[in-house]
């Protein structure tokens, strides 16, 4: 006959703390990969986003242009809710009183630069961009336009982000 242990059980030993601790652990490293896959998803789709509406407004102001008489002037400024906005044939230029004011963004968050090609850029990042082109591989760049016949180049790179 087997007989009844007359201890009673105080709580968990040490090998159950053990594994509780492990599958803890487990699930904290899952959720922080997922965690930063978000973040990178988030920034992605915020510059995909600001490109759209840069294209549109860009292009919306090449219309007030027109209607203006002023889209073949090299530089020139438009008034758009208040605010005068520089052009480039047109077109916002790539300085804070071009495409920076009409798209409302804050200091920080641009960059006038000039390209190699000398032509003024409007630079959108996140994170450090030593080159034109960029070292982090993570930007939205406005290139101004250069001549009558032509459209800003709005290109956005998010390999590095």
């Amino acid at each position: 006959m087997m007989q009844k242990s007359t201890k009673a059980s105080r709580g968990f030993t040490l090998i159950e703390l053990v594994v509780v601790i492990i599958i803890l652990a487990i699930l904290a490293v899952v959720a922080t990969s997922k965690f930063f896959d978000l973040r990178t998803d988030a920034i992605v789709s915020t510059m995909n986003g600001m490109e759209t509406a840069m294209q549109s407004a860009a292009t919306l102001t090449y219309s007030k242009a027109a209607i203006a008489g002023v889209e073949r002037l090299a530089t020139t400024t438009i008034n758009i809710d208040g605010n005068n906005i520089n052009l480039a044939y047109g077109y916002p230029d790539g300085t804070a009183a071009g495409i920076a004011m009409l798209m409302n963004i804050p200091e920080g968050d641009w960059q006038q630069r000039k390209s190699t090609l000398s032509i003024t850029a409007w630079v959108y990042w996140h994170g450090v961009i030593k080159e034109d082109a960029g070292v982090a591989a993570c930007y939205l760049r406005y290139r101004q336009v250069t001549s009558a016949t032509a459209r800003p180049v709005i290109d956005v790179q998010t390999s590095g982000c």
